[in-house]
């Protein structure tokens, strides 16, 4: 069946994306990508607080093999074709739960990692060891941790810790205040950013049309903002080779690949044509 009423030339766009949307770039699911010595250890065991804390090592070397995989993959025709449409005059927002950077890399300027970055780091706050200091802590001017300002270097800045990568080696410290750094994104047990929830509700609440590319939508709040989006009236579109429970509510459900579905569909959209699909 056909919907007749798709919206042509949306004035606001969000694509959402998950791990289906890297997949096809050769990004393995979270769960998948582990390989050789590390085939058989649990990313929730692992990838936490706790266990830097414990093993800082350890868990650094298990994120410097995931990031192998990540630098070696390359945008793909979905990745590309978002980045066109946002070239292309489109107001266009992705939210994403992957922490790869395809998208920007493709060139997508307006992006919300809701998960964070893998190639991008921050320091490790641990609070016990902060407040055991003998001086009340201050924030690093550098990474944001908790610091003590007698260690602090001055001379040190942002560009400092920039140039500091995932790689292989000892776990790096913070150039300024010497805390350990990780990578930045969310592991297990811990919140997301609120100011990252917000931008990302904040695009769902503005946009007339959100297109769901990769998502399993199982993971809360991620899972919601779709719904959000149908809820005040936006229209929603689904991408996926095994569609959720949201394809039998949303506008249009593709059970298909983004590189098989984004560059069609996404240049109907910035042509202004109306869009009509088959219905899942």
């Amino acid at each position: 069946m056909f919907d007749p009423d798709l919206l042509a030339d949306p004035r606001a766009v969000v694509i959402f994306t998950g791990a289906g949307m890297s997949a096809e770039s050769g990004v393995p699911t979270f769960r998948d990508r582990m390989t050789g010595l590390w085939a058989h250890t649990d990313p929730m065991e692992i990838a936490t607080p706790t266990a830097f804390r414990r093993q800082p090592q350890r868990v650094w070397d298990w994120h410097v093999h995931l990031a192998e995989s990540i630098r070696a993959a390359r945008p793909n025709a979905g990745h590309l074709a978002i980045a066109d449409l946002e070239r292309r005059g489109v107001k266009v927002t992705v939210i994403t739960q992957n922490i790869d950077s395809l998208h920007q890399r493709a060139g997508s300027q307006n992006v919300v990692e809701l998960h964070g970055n893998l190639l991008r780091l921050k320091s490790f706050v641990d609070e016990d060891a902060a407040f055991a200091m003998k001086r009340a802590p201050v924030i690093c001017p550098v990474c944001g941790g908790y610091a003590d300002p007698d260690e602090c270097d001055r001379y040190a800045d942002r560009s400092d810790l920039a140039a500091i990568e995932l790689r292989t080696g000892p776990v790096p410290h913070c150039p300024c205040c010497g805390a350990l750094l990780r990578p930045d994104i969310v592991w297990f047990g811990e919140m997301l950013d609120p100011e990252v929830i917000e931008a990302a509700w904040d695009a769902v609440e503005d946009c007339e049309l959100l297109i769901a590319v990769g998502a399993s939508l199982e993971v809360e709040p991620a899972a919601s903002l779709p719904w959000r989006a149908l809820g005040r009236g936006a229209q929603v579109i689904e991408i996926n080779p095994t569609p959720t429970g949201l394809a039998e509510y949303c506008h249009a459900s593709f059970a298909a690949t983004a590189v098989d579905t984004l560059p069609g569909l996404l240049d109907l959209i910035a042509s202004g044509q109306t869009i009509r699909t088959p219905q899942a």
